[in-house]
C-alpha cells in the first residue's frame, strides 16, 4: 500500500511508518523514533500526490474531451489512446485517498482498502500495457507501414477492440492479488491498510514477476520500437526530423526515468531478503528509495498527456477552445511531430 511506511514487499507493501511499528519476517525496521526525517515523508508525499494529481486529471481530461467530442474513435490509435487515458484517470482518482492516508491515516474501512489497492493497481498495469500496445502500433504504422495499410479500417478497429479487451482482463486479474491480501491493521497511532503476505516465497515471485512483466518486457518493446522507428524516420527525407527524433527520445527516455528507478529499488529488496541483507542502515535506505523512486513512478500519468499535448499539433490546436491555454497553441508543431502522437 500507499502511505509513510517501510518496505515490507511489492510496490505496496509498506508497513507504515506513522501509524504503526512493526516487524518483517522477523526483521526489525526503524521506528519513527529513531529516524525523525521519516515522520515528515508522509507530508511530503502527499503534496506530490495531489500535485500529480492535479496536472494529471488536467491533462487526461482535455485529452479525454478532445478523443470523444472532436477526434472522434473511429482509428485504431485513437481507441488505444482512450483506453490508455481512461487508465491513467483510474489511477490518479485512486491517488486521491491515499494521499489522504499519508496525513490522516485509513479512515476508509477494510472493504475500501481492498478496492482501492486492487484499484491502483488496475491503473498501473493496464497503463503499462496499453502504452506497449500504443508503442509497437505505431511501430507498424511507421516501419511496416504497407502491410498495415492491408487492414481494412473495420479489421483494425475490431483488433483494437479485442485487445482493449484482453488487457482490461488481464490488468484486473493481476489486480485481483491486492484485492485478496489487503488488510487494516490497528496500530498505536491508528489505522492502516496494508497488504498482509505471509510467506516469503510468494512475495519474492510476485515482486520479480512485477519486474519482468511490467517493467522489463514493456522497456525492451518499447526500446525495440522506438529505435526501429528512429532509423526508419532517419533514413527518410522528411522535415524537421529532429523534433521527431527528440520526441521519440523523450517518451524512451521519460519511461525510463519514472520506472527504473523504482523498479532497482525493489529489485534491491527483493535481494536483500534472499541474501539476509537486514542491516538497519540497509533497510532505511530502501525506506528511503522508495519515498523518492516511486513518487517518480506515479508521475507516468502526467507523461502521456504532456506527449500528447505538446509533442504534435493535433491536440494542441483545440486548447484555443479552452480559456487560458490559448497562447499555448500559437506555435504550430512540424507534421513529423503529430505522427508520432499515434492520433
Amino acid at each position: 500500500m500507499d502511505g509513510p511506511k517501510v518496505f515490507n514487499g511489492s510496490i505496496d507493501s509498506y508497513t507504515d511508518y506513522t501509524f504503526n511499528y512493526s516487524y518483517s519476517y522477523g526483521v526489525e525496521f526503524p521506528s519513527p523514533e529513531e529516524d525523525e526525517g521519516l515522520q515528515i515523508a508522509g507530508t511530503v508525499t502527499a503534496v506530490f500526490y495531489s500535485l500529480i494529481v492535479f496536472v494529471s486529471l488536467t491533462g487526461n481530461s482535455f485529452l479525454l474531451w478532445v478523443l470523444v467530442k472532436h477526434r472522434g474513435l473511429g482509428s485504431s490509435a485513437n481507441l488505444l489512446l482512450l483506453h490508455l487515458t481512461v487508465s491513467d484517470l483510474i489511477f490518479i482518482l485512486t491517488l486521491v485517498p491515499w494521499a489522504i492516508y499519508h496525513v490522516w491515516g485509513w479512515v476508509f474501512g477494510e472493504l475500501a482498502c481492498r478496492l482501492f489497492s486492487g484499484t491502483i493497481f488496475l491503473g498501473l498495469y493496464s497503463y503499462m500495457m496499453f502504452l506497449t500496445c500504443m508503442t509497437v502500433h505505431r511501430y507498424m504504422a511507421v516501419v511496416h507501414a504497407l502491410r498495415t495499410s492491408l487492414l481494412d479500417a473495420h479489421s483494425g478497429t475490431f483488433y483494437t477492440h479485442l485487445t482493449c479487451t484482453i488487457v482490461w482482463v488481464l490488468s484486473a486479474s493481476g489486480s485481483l492479488y491486492e484485492v485478496l491480501l489487503s488488510k487494516t491493521e490497528n496500530g498505536p497511532d491508528g489505522l492502516s491498510c496494508i497488504l498482509a503476505v505471509e510467506s516469503v516465497k510468494v512475495e519474492l515471485i510476485a515482486n520479480y514477476l512485477q519486474i519482468s512483466v511490467f517493467f522489463l518486457i514493456p522497456f525492451l518493446i518499447i526500446t525495440f520500437c522506438y529505435s526501429q522507428i528512429l532509423m526508419t524516420i532517419l533514413r527518410c527525407q522528411m522535415r524537421n526530423r529532429e523534433h521527431t527524433v527528440w520526441l521519440i527520445l523523450c517518451i524512451v527516455i521519460g519511461f525510463f526515468i519514472c520506472w527504473a528507478p523504482y523498479n532497482i529499488t525493489l529489485f534491491l529488496h527483493s535481494l536483500g531478503m534472499q541474501l539476509g541483507m537486514a542491516t538497519f542502515s540497509w533497510k532505511k535506505g530502501l525506506a528511503y528509495s522508495y519515498y523518492i523512486t516511486h513518487i517518480m513512478a506515479y508521475c507516468h500519468c502526467c507523461l502521456n498527456p504532456l506527449i500528447q499535448i505538446f509533442g504534435g499539433v493535433r491536440f494542441r490546436r483545440y486548447l484555443r477552445l479552452s480559456s487560458g491555454f490559448s497562447y499555448l497553441s500559437e506555435r504550430e508543431t512540424p507534421a513529423a511531430g503529430q505522427a508520432m502522437t499515434g492520433v
